[in-house]
């Protein structure tokens, strides 16, 4: 998104947010959680901490504390989201979807990166896995309300094999 597309969405991000507000001890720390999401909705290369800080308007130093030492209660931000979703937008054509999608990585800096199978490569490679949790109201004007994304564990982390993912139905 652009700074003015941004900026014309800012007020009703932040009025959106604000049902947040209780998930985070300190004011100071809920203002770097707004500037941290407003620099990942923007238009810049890369979504590493840098470029999202210079987007946002935040010293670079200081959203990476911020990421790494702040502290807020992110499993009540998650309850909230879903809580929310479920309120304002379940029907009875909703559906939920999981998405497992790999990415390929060079190098080990990356939090998840290991050899692994890849979906992007079609096979076991150096990449990181993440889970995606998306919903739909089943309305063809709004098809995903909610998109969620965590670091799946390892195939190895949970003592199976590499290997492409195995599902089973029930």
């Amino acid at each position: 998104m652009t700074f003015e597309q941004i900026a014309s969405l800012e007020p009703a991000l932040r009025e959106f947010l604000e049902k947040f507000r209780g998930c985070f001890k300190r004011a100071k720390t809920f203002g770097y959680w707004l500037k941290y999401i407003v620099g990942l909705m923007a238009d810049v290369k890369r979504k590493s901490i840098e470029p999202i800080a210079l987007a946002a308007g935040v010293p670079v130093r200081t959203l990476q504390e911020f990421l790494a030492f702040f502290v807020w209660d992110d499993r009540l931000v998650d309850d909230r989201l879903q809580r929310l979703v479920a309120d304002e937008h379940s029907c009875e054509t909703a559906i939920g979807i999981l998405d497992a999608s790999g990415h390929h990585k060079q190098g080990d800096k990356t939090p998840g990166v290991q050899r692994q199978w890849c979906g992007e490569t079609g096979k076991i490679d150096n990449c990181v896995v993440g889970q995606h949790l998306l919903y739909t109201d089943n309305d063809a004007t709004n098809p995903f309300t909610c998109l969620s994304v965590f670091a799946q564990r390892t195939h190895r982390q949970a003592g199976g094999q590499l290997g492409p993912p195995q599902s089973k139905l029930s």
